[in-house]
């Protein structure tokens, strides 16, 4: 018996009918996600106006909050496992750093799909610590991307030796932290391209050269009578 047209053996759709498949059901289950809030989106309703099955869902992807793990994956999926691809090889530390910066604020990372959902996560968080552990593993990806070259650099002398996780935590910080914290009060509009840069270039500054001056005493051993 010959299989159907269009369809692998065994009557299974090709892969980029799976694939289409799989795309449209995310599209879906960020749109509920978004508009309907975690607790009140369900499997049976994402299946029903995906036009899947709850148990395709399940074999597929998983549970919930697996499924809301793909939908915020794939909001940062342009920028964040690039940053293992940045190149660094012949590079100064200012230029793998700022390269790194411009991925994570970029128009591809954050824009307004992803700022909802971040906010999605901060509301409900409290009530559904799964919500808080799927950034946190997201999050978590960036900074081993940035602490693997922040170690090898620190070897080669290019860095200070410090802690090189807690380094990429806080350079991440710098160039993610204050935007998107604004950005999620709405107390300030998305950032233009130039005004992009500057916060990264800043940023990077801050990190590799501090705010001390190394010819200044340092504030605890300064006489406040001078």
């Amino acid at each position: 018996m010959t299989a159907k047209r269009g369809h692998g053996t065994g009557g299974r759709p090709p892969a980029h009918e799976i694939e289409e498949r799989r795309h449209h059901l995310i599209q879906v289950a960020t749109r509920l996600f978004l508009s309907d809030g975690y607790e009140a989106t369900s499997l049976e309703n994402i299946a029903k106006v995906a036009g899947a099955s709850k148990t395709t869902i399940y074999r597929n992807i998983g549970d919930k909050a697996d499924l809301f793990r793909t939908v915020l994956n794939c909001s940062l999926e342009p920028v964040w496992p690039k940053l293992g691809d940045v190149p660094v090889d012949g590079k100064s530390p200012e230029e793998v750093l700022s390269a790194y910066g411009r991925l994570v604020i970029s128009s591809s990372s954050i824009n307004s799909e992803a700022i909802m959902l971040l906010r999605l996560v901060y509301r409900e968080a409290s009530r559904f610590p799964e919500l808080a552990r799927i950034f946190a593993d997201a999050e978590q990806s960036a900074v081993d991307a940035v602490a693997k070259y922040l170690a090898v650099a620190m070897q080669q002398k290019y860095l200070r030796p410090s802690d090189p996780d807690r380094a990429a935590g806080q350079f991440l910080e710098l160039i993610w932290g204050p935007l998107v914290r604004r950005l999620i009060l709405g107390t300030i509009a998305f950032p233009d391209e130039k005004e992009r840069e500057r916060i990264v270039l800043s940023a990077v500054s801050l990190f590799l050269n501090g705010s001390a001056r190394s010819e200044e005493p340092s504030v605890c051993n300064r006489d406040p009578n001078k």
